[in-house]
């Protein structure tokens, strides 16, 4: 058996009392402590509701058009859907029970995450979908009658791709739906495409981009997706079958026929390019740089980094304030002494004086 003796030397600065470590806090529900962790990371920073603008990170200002037709939280009102066919439980995928490791992740599970995590700020209800496949179509189509069945528990579903991501984590859907004007007789919100060839319909139009969609409940809402899911069986609208694994698949089918019959001057609220598609890393092409809803079709690794600002971008400021607060039990300020060898030495109330304003000449960039 061996014993350590310590030895605690007053001086200026140390305490010499060593009070014993506080013992282990008592086992916390883990979920409920993750909840109360992003409570406290991304609440004091929450945009109002209400708010009458925001201003982004590049000092771009987006005002209200108007009076807000949203002032109160929708709660679980709100669904943010996620949507697979896949299994998805391989190496660094969302459904893996294994440990997550950080540098393993894959692109699509750092989407998803980003989705739960919004729903986890706000208090929206979260759900991802297990969905079974078309047998007689490519893999996307299952996003169509999905929706359609969620719609029908939900008031407002927002359903992403897990390529795409809310870039401003803080900003709730209730603000975004005030400003992007979402009214009562809105059956979807979808952003526009970029102006390039192969995003335009047989008519010469641009199409909308079924990756992050919008949609509210209503009947005709329900009637819309009916007719969407329906789409490729040619018999509410001819060619349409050729979307069923043709690209660009259902978004096709929605941009060369479901828009054309739902054409109501409010069913189909288009959103800018600028702000709900794309990312700065696709701004050269026609300036989709995704100011609130990033989709990265430009380059499918980017959600991992998004997600990792969208955690630091949050944490560090946290941090940061934390530090500050807590400075007056961790910062030491021996500038009230010189040091003489080894040792430090009070100063005089001359040398005080004759103290120059410090500099941060070792400080790099």
């Amino acid at each position: 058996m061996f014993a350590f003796t310590y030895f605690a030397w007053n001086n200026a600065f140390f305490s010499a009392s060593y009070e014993p470590l506080p013992p282990p806090p008592a086992p916390v529900n883990a979920t409920n402590a993750m909840d109360e962790v992003l409570r406290l990371i991304y609440g004091p920073m929450l945009q109002p509701i209400t708010a009458a603008n925001f201003t982004d990170e590049d000092g771009d200002v987006y005002q209200l058009p108007g009076p807000p037709r949203f002032t109160k939280p929708l709660g679980k009102r709100v669904l943010i859907l996620d949507i697979d066919s896949r299994p998805l439980d391989g190496p660094g995928q969302i459904m893996n029970k294994d440990k997550m490791e950080w540098h393993d992740a894959r692109s699509l599970t750092a989407g998803m995450l980003s989705h739960y995590m919004f729903a986890k700020i706000h208090g929206y209800d979260y759900k991802f979908i297990r969905a079974p496949d078309y047998p007689d179509r490519w893999g996307t189509w299952v996003k169509v009658p999905m929706m359609k069945e969620a719609l029908k528990t939900h008031d407002f579903v927002a359903f992403m791709d897990s390529d795409v991501m809310f870039h401003y984590p803080h900003i709730p859907l209730e603000w975004l739906m005030n400003y992007w004007n979402i009214t009562a007789e809105n059956l979807v919100a979808m952003s526009i495409d970029p102006d390039e060839a192969q995003n335009y319909d047989t008519r010469g139009n641009r199409y909308v981009n079924t990756g992050f969609v919008i949609a509210q409940q209503s009947a005709r809402t329900q009637e819309m997706y009916k007719a969407w899911a329906e789409c490729p069986s040619d018999t509410r609208y001819t060619d349409c079958a050729r979307w069923g694994f043709e690209w660009a698949h259902e978004q096709a089918a929605f941009g060369n026929h479901i828009r054309y019959d739902f054409d109501r001057p409010e069913d189909i609220k288009v959103l800018p390019c600028v702000e709900a598609n794309g990312a700065p890393e696709a701004a050269g092409r026609g300036g989709c740089k995704g100011a609130f809803v990033r989709h990265f079709w430009v380059d499918k690794q980017l959600p991992l980094k998004a997600l990792s600002d969208q955690v630091m971008q949050y944490f560090v400021p946290r941090m940061h304030e934390h530090y500050i607060e807590q400075s007056p039990n961790h910062i030491v300020d021996a500038k009230g002494f010189k040091i003489v060898g080894a040792e430090l030495v009070a100063l005089t109330e001359e040398e005080k004086a004759a103290v120059k304003e410090p500099q941060n000449q070792k400080e790099v960039p």
